[in-house]
């Protein structure tokens, strides 16, 4: 089996690389852009200067060449290769044959101009070619004219050997800055890095305290930026946490899981005693749950029980309700405890159209698989009811009790498959959200008073 190791490189040596390959990419592209422009800046003096001497001698040799004096042309040219940056200066009449050159031997011939080199028209051309012997050589060539009738041209070519050399030298000495830049750069990145992964490892040692269970980490703010804020951040989390492991503890032997997921949402509103307060119960129960248990299989009846648990606490719980009980094929939820809701009515209602619309889809799915449909009742009441724990030091549970809750379980029993009745008041809390049958005045078991009782038909 191969074996791969993964390298750990720590935080303040990522830090250093990243801040140290930084500078070096910087330094490398502010040197070339300064090399570039140092380039093409010589180049520009020196085309200007190149320009310069050929239009002067142009201008001078105008007047010997229409003479026809050789002698003093070949002074001009003897005067101009004094440059050392002069390579060669040529003047030639307009038929191409060679007045004056630096090599008295070629005087009288006719012109060679390199290959690649455009002749020149009206106007100074300058081009650029390489020499196997001088390298880049700039050719600047100047007509002459006279009385705008052509008579011939000067050709200067101008080496750019000096270019090489101060770009050589420009290039040494942007080296030798650069390498003691990044010498400077890496001692302080090594400390910039120190400095910055102090706090972040102060914070990986908290996390793992943390993560250990140890809630009462509390780090020092070590500046006033993000890595201040971070530290705060971190404290504020530790605090909440702290908290709620504390909640956790004290309520994990009174109250189901669900339960204490529900006070941590809004721990500042907990029911933790025994306290009278306005709640929504509803009761949801499988219809005909024996005679289609007879019928089945005891995994089956498992599984339609576990489908029927899990729409239910969906629905209870995507409306903010509390999962009181399982009675068998029943099942208990409060809305408005432990946390409190004003709208608990509506929340109990929307979770039973919920609940409903959900069980008529698991039955098309069983149709579906040639399984039995299910249907179910459901009954809502409001009103006052005692919210607290309930039972012995050895076995607590949450619940809430009083007559509302008789009331929704009495509901619940007189429900046809599929129906959702609601008590009175519930109807008066949400007769705006809901569209609802009256039922009129019925007869409750369980209840001397008649109740006010109404069908839930679906939400407007």
């Amino acid at each position: 089996m191969p074996f791969t190791t993964r390298i750990r490189l720590p935080l303040k040596l990522k830090l250093s690389l990243l801040i140290t390959a930084l500078l070096v990419v910087t330094v490398t592209l502010l040197s070339a852009v300064l090399l570039y422009r140092a380039e093409r800046s010589l180049t520009a003096q020196m085309t200007k200067r190149g320009l310069a001497i050929a239009q002067h001698l142009a201008n001078a040799a105008k007047n010997p060449l229409l003479n026809n004096d050789r002698l003093t042309l070949n002074l001009l040219i003897r005067d101009a290769m004094k440059d050392e940056d002069v390579a060669y200066v040529i003047i030639a009449d307009h038929a191409g044959q060679i007045l004056a050159h630096p090599d008295v031997a070629l005087i009288g011939r006719p012109l060679q101009r390199p290959d690649g080199l455009a002749p020149p028209g009206d106007e100074p051309l300058i081009q650029t070619y390489s020499d196997p012997r001088q390298g880049l050589i700039l050719d600047v060539a100047v007509p002459l004219a006279f009385r705008k009738v052509p008579v011939g041209a000067v050709y200067l070519g101008f080496s750019q050997k000096s270019i090489a050399k101060a770009l050589a030298q420009a290039r040494n000495q942007t080296l030798a800055i650069s390498a003691v830049l990044v010498v400077i750069g890496i001692a302080g990145a090594l400390g910039l890095a120190g400095l910055l992964a102090r706090p972040i490892l102060r914070l990986v040692e908290g996390t793992r305290a943390i993560a250990a269970g140890d809630y009462g980490v509390t780090l020092a703010v070590p500046s006033r930026d993000e890595i201040g804020d971070l530290t705060e951040a971190f404290n504020v989390m530790a605090h909440n946490l702290r908290e709620k492991e504390m909640i956790k503890r004290a309520f994990s032997s009174y109250v189901a899981r669900e339960v204490v997921d529900e006070l941590l949402k809004d721990p500042e509103h907990l029911v933790l005693t025994g306290e009278r307060r306005e709640v929504s119960v509803l009761f949801c129960d499988v219809r005909g749950f024996t005679a289609l248990a007879e019928r089945l299989s005891p995994e089956e009846v498992v599984m339609l029980l576990n489908d029927f648990y899990k729409l239910v606490i969906e629905a209870t719980f995507r409306h903010a309700g509390t999962l009181d009980k399982f009675l068998g094929d029943a099942v208990m939820s409060i809305f408005g405890a432990p946390i409190s809701h004003p709208d608990h009515s509506l929340r109990a209602i929307r979770a039973a159209v919920a609940m409903r619309e959900g069980i008529e889809r698991l039955s098309a799915r069983r149709l579906r698989g040639h399984k039995d449909p299910i249907t179910i009742g459901i009954g809502v009441s409001t009103g006052e009811a005692v919210a607290g724990t309930v039972g012995t030091q050895d076995r607590m549970e949450y619940t809430v009790i009083g007559d509302s809750v008789n009331l929704a379980q009495r509901l619940e029993s007189e429900a046809k498959a599929m129906q959702i009745l609601m008590s009175g008041s519930t109807y008066r809390d949400v007769k705006e959200h809901v569209k609802a049958r009256p039922l009129g005045v019925v007869k409750v078991k369980g209840k001397q008073e008649n109740v006010e009782v109404y069908e839930v038909l679906r939400l407007t």
